[in-house]
């Protein structure tokens, strides 16, 4: 092989083996971008990081490629497992048949079965014949280093459909012609958080939840209420709407409605009478916070302050990291073994930082005038199961969902959440005067307690409420929030 040749093999390798690593991530902003919340930073700390990686692995394999030892060959595999895998983590999520994979991964013996034997195979092979390995492996990333191009076109893509708005600061829109007294709304919504695992069968809430004990002892219970959906891309839409929204579609320029003669139209949030602008009539400040959905682009004009994470990216929007796109692949890893051991710890690191900083975000200042009107959606209990009430400490599995002792310890640092905003308000005296609410957006889905995942807790402690208050009539949750809201204002001179 020439010097001339060797280069430009080594050139095409290095670039095939970095953009086979992103290969779920360029998967992700093809088909996936909306839940990304994709922004130009993204994209430029991707190339960067992208560029960096073909430059290292092209100069190991300028080094190795034409030799046929040993040395040569380990050398070669080490640089090429982890992008192989992502690559394979990356198809694995676009087969047509990925619901007999995910049963069949989740069979642990099949798959920590499957693992070893390949393991073992591979092993042998390096053992016994390394040169036949070395050249197979060599005819092996020849034969998918197409796959760079395509990563490149659709990571290049993705910039111009990048920009979606994360973060809003304004100063309140609020008229002074508002004649109405209110009084500042703190709703706290937790994801997936389960009626069955907060009450007792006597519906009163669980002695191993103190915090959310307390203050059930003063609060209005909404015992018989229903979710807008069986999951979050429903029901969260149908809150901010303030109606039940059939179906949610998702594309990359946001969300489609499902219409009740199966026609899409676009889903508007900021709708004059939604959550939000019901409260932006009433004269409140709006302020928003979450995760999962797009809510600061959905809201617009209706929100004051916003900001909004994605459950997959995991690169902060104002910061620059070129760590965040290696998290971010990994993450989108399948959590299945041997994916899980490489996806668990950048994701269970990321649900921690949408914890915190939806905490920060709930724990701000409550204006009363104008009074806030804010409303947060936490990511917990909703797995990666990396809390319990003590804090933060992931277990070796945070994914997994059966039995459902780690989304029981999850939800006792729900309660510990709770208790320390109540805490916190009650160091600035605001606690009496504000209503507080704490809802879920549906149940835990994946069984144990159970019995309901349409029903849902929905807690409101009102403004100098001193004791507890039992409603059990039947009623929608995404109304039932507005009413609330409403119901914090009187008419006044």
């Amino acid at each position: 092989m020439t010097l001339t040749r060797r280069v430009v093999v080594s050139a095409w390798l290095g670039l095939a083996l970095a953009a086979l690593f992103f290969y779920p991530l360029a998967a992700a902003v093809t088909s996936d971008i909306y839940y990304l919340q994709w922004q130009t930073t993204d994209v430029i700390e991707t190339a960067v990081v992208l560029a960096a990686l073909a430059l290292a692995c092209a100069g190991i394999v300028f080094m190795v490629w034409p030799r046929a030892t040993r040395l040569a060959t380990a050398t070669l595999l080490l640089i090429s497992v982890l992008p192989l895998a992502s690559f394979a983590a990356g198809v694995s999520r676009q087969l047509p048949y990925e619901g007999a994979l995910i049963a069949v991964a989740d069979n642990r013996a099949l798959g920590i079965g499957v693992s070893a034997l390949m393991a073992v195979a591979g092993a042998t092979a390096f053992v016994f014949r390394p040169a036949a390995l070395g050249r197979w492996l060599r005819r092996l990333l020849v034969l998918v280093s197409p796959v760079s191009l395509v990563v490149l076109a659709s990571l290049g893509a993705s910039a111009a459909r990048a920009g979606v708005v994360v973060q809003i600061d304004r100063e309140p829109a609020v008229s002074a012609a508002v004649q109405r007294t209110c009084a500042p709304v703190l709703a706290l919504l937790f994801d997936e958080l389960s009626f069955s695992y907060l009450y007792d069968d006597d519906e009163n809430v669980r002695t191993e939840l103190p915090a959310l004990g307390r203050l059930g002892a003063r609060a209005t219970h909404y015992l018989s209420v229903t979710a807008p959906g069986r999951e979050t891309l429903d029901a969260l839409p149908s809150f901010l709407a303030a109606r039940r929204v059939q179906e949610i579609e998702v594309d990359d320029s946001g969300l489609l409605e499902r219409l009740d003669d199966g026609a899409l139209t676009p889903f508007r949030a900021a709708a004059p009478d939604g959550l939000f602008g019901t409260a932006r009539r009433l004269g409140f400040r709006t302020e928003m916070a979450g995760y999962y959905l797009a809510y600061c682009e959905m809201l617009g004009g209706m929100v004051d302050t916003c900001r909004s994470r994605s459950f997959y990216n995991v690169s902060a929007p104002e910061e620059f990291s070129l760590v965040d796109p290696v998290r971010t692949t990994l993450v989108l890893w399948p959590r299945q073994f041997p994916f899980g051991l490489l996806k668990n710890p950048p994701f269970a690191g990321h649900q921690r930082e949408l914890v915190d900083g939806l905490v920060a975000f709930a724990r701000r200042p409550i204006t009363e005038r104008p009074p806030v009107f804010r409303f947060v959606h936490f990511s917990v209990p909703h797995l990666p199961f990396v809390f319990d009430a003590d804090g933060y400490g992931p277990p070796f599995d945070p994914l997994r969902t059966s039995p459902d002792a780690a989304y029981v310890r999850q939800v006792g640092y729900v309660d510990r959440v709770v208790g320390e905003l109540v805490a916190a308000l009650e160091r600035t005296g605001a606690y009496d005067r504000v209503a507080l609410v704490v809802l879920a957006d549906h149940g835990y889905r994946f069984g144990g307690r159970e019995r309901d995942p349409l029903h849902i807790p929905f807690i409101v402690k009102r403004p100098g409420q001193t004791r507890r208050e039992d409603v059990r009539a039947e009623l929608h949750g995404e109304v039932l929030l507005r009413d609330v809201l409403e119901g914090a204002c009187s008419s006044g001179p």
